[in-house]
């Protein structure tokens, strides 16, 4: 099994060490940037830190930058300068957004780059090891280092998606409209509950139900079929009254309202339940809120 060295043993870094660990990849070493970090790294990963060291992670058959995407490539390029890469090596990091191409100074000190994504949330350790096992990973990169990335996934339960390089930053856009953006539309509700007369530490258990259905029928029927709701049945009359409310409420929340009502009314139109010319008339509907006509 190859050695493993990680550089920026934050949250990711250590979760993926560990589980990779437990499927026997031996852990030759890592390093933090504060002192407190190291003290807990080294707790949780039983190997020595390289802190002061770089040049050691020359030993290491892959190393691993999971350093914030801001630091990795100047990270890779201090490593470079130190005498930590060498020829056959396996150079990776896991940003969501970033490519491959901004390990360029391992490419040129002879190692193969790659990109391995999890698809996947990390607040902390413990629920990222409870998370891993049948999370996606994306994987981009130079071609002898994807059939290693595609060996770790495997070991950690996960299962593969390779994406060409140029479609990085777009990838990572839909992880974002998909785990960062839910988050918000939640607290927009919760906001909307709440103006609305509901207590605020009530709205959130109020609505979670609601959220765990829905995510329930989209894992059952998936997406178009998991729509319901006024746009889905082609309401126009109740669409209407969501539009004045929140335009004499709450108009900070109206432009919202109104992108995500046109989405869904294409939406609605994939799912087939809602005719050509009810959608038109959705459509009309909610753009005459953008120009104030309503």
């Amino acid at each position: 099994m190859k050695k493993i060295g990680v550089v920026g043993a934050g949250n990711v870094g250590t979760t993926l060490a560990l589980a990779l660990q437990e499927k026997g990849y031996p852990l030759l070493g890592f390093c933090c940037r504060t002192e407190e970090s190291t003290r807990r790294a080294a707790g949780l990963l039983g190997c020595p830190s390289f802190s002061r060291q770089l040049s050691r992670f020359r030993e290491a058959d892959l190393i691993f930058i999971t350093t914030p995407d801001r630091s990795i490539e100047p990270v890779c390029r201090q490593l470079a300068r130190e005498g930590a890469f060498r020829r056959g090596q396996i150079v990776l990091h896991t940003s969501g957004a970033h490519s491959s191409a901004i390990l360029k100074a391992a490419r040129e000190a002879g190692a193969y780059c790659l990109s391995m994504h999890p698809l996947q949330t990390f607040p902390s350790v413990e629920a990222g090891r409870r998370n891993l096992p049948g999370s996606y990973f994306t994987l981009e990169g130079d071609e002898e280092a994807l059939a290693e990335g595609m060996r770790m996934v495997e070991m950690l339960g996960g299962i593969p998606l390779t994406i060409p390089t140029s479609m990085k930053p777009l990838y990572h856009a839909a992880a974002c409209v998909a785990c960062n953006y839910y988050i918000t539309l939640v607290e927009v509700a919760v906001e909307m509950l709440e103006h609305s007369g509901v207590p605020r530490e009530q709205a959130l258990p109020a609505l979670l139900p609601l959220l765990q259905g829905t995510l329930a029928n989209i894992a059952r029927v998936g997406v178009p079929g998991a729509l319901t709701g006024p746009i889905d049945r082609g309401d126009q009359t109740t669409i209407k009254a969501h539009l004045e409310i929140l335009q004499r409420e709450m108009p900070r929340v109206l432009e919202l309202y109104r992108v995500m009502g046109s989405y869904t009314v294409e939406v609605a139109r994939a799912k087939g339940t809602l005719e050509e010319k009810g959608g038109r008339e959705l459509q009309q509907l909610l753009k005459a809120t953008e120009t104030g006509n309503q």
